[in-house]
């Protein structure tokens, strides 16, 4: 056979030389599509992420809570491309579904606004108003540096809010997408220090939805 014939230069054989070349690395994308072949990818933060040493895997059916588990595992390490988004799935009709924002953008955007804001305006208005009123004592000076309190502390902390609240990583971005179009949301933490493993577990541990799995770089389960 082929495979055997001895080499002309060094004497071994074709498939001795063959077994010893180290195994290609398994990326994550083919990981899932060996255990989910029947599903599509429908979004992908890093095509190319291939597995580490040690790998935590996060499985869910929700695509908001796979954001909250990207942002937790983002916050676990200093490299957000440690973190890696897939999301399963299948296409969808969007003239058919009439939605303006079936990836949910917008109202994610303004739920984050509004939380951060509000309080900031109330907090900010009482604070100037009050700190007008005792220097000045003027009703009309203390109303109108309340209001420009409350405009101030609205954009501040409704923008601090927005970007601490949903973070900049690649892989939470790409988890906003048409719920109706995602069947699994698969957010995997790569990394060769084991303590990174154990926190981003301890970080998800209170997600019911989730299901977790700790590999070994050849995509195998770790006991």
């Amino acid at each position: 056979m082929d495979d055997e014939r001895t080499s002309p230069t060094d004497g071994t054989t074709r498939s001795r030389r063959n077994s010893q070349l180290p195994d290609p690395p398994v990326t994550l994308a083919a990981w899932a599509h060996h255990h989910a072949p029947h599903l599509t990818e429908v979004s992908n933060s890093n095509p190319n992420a291939t597995l580490q040493r040690h790998n935590l895997v996060a499985i869910t059916e929700d695509i908001e809570i796979a954001r909250v588990v990207a942002l937790d595992f983002e916050r676990t390490t200093a490299d957000d491309r440690d973190t890696t988004m897939l999301v399963l799935g299948h296409a969808v009709d969007r003239e058919a579904t009439h939605q303006a924002d079936p990836e949910g953008v917008t109202g994610h955007a303004a739920r984050r606004t509004m939380i951060g804001g509000v309080p900031g305006a109330v907090i900010c208005a009482l604070l100037i108003g009050l700190g007008v009123w005792l220097i000045t004592g003027s009703g009309a000076a203390t109303a109108g540096a309340a209001a420009g309190g409350a405009i101030f502390g609205f954009y501040v902390t409704a923008v601090w809010s927005f970007v601490i609240g949903t973070g900049q990583g690649e892989a939470y971005q790409q988890g906003f997408i048409d719920p109706a179009a995602a069947d699994a949301a698969i957010v995997a933490l790569h990394v060769d220090d084991p303590s990174f493993i154990e926190q981003a577990r301890h970080a998800v541990s209170s997600e019911d939805k989730v299901r977790l799995f700790e590999l070994d770089e050849r995509g195998r389960p770790v006991a």
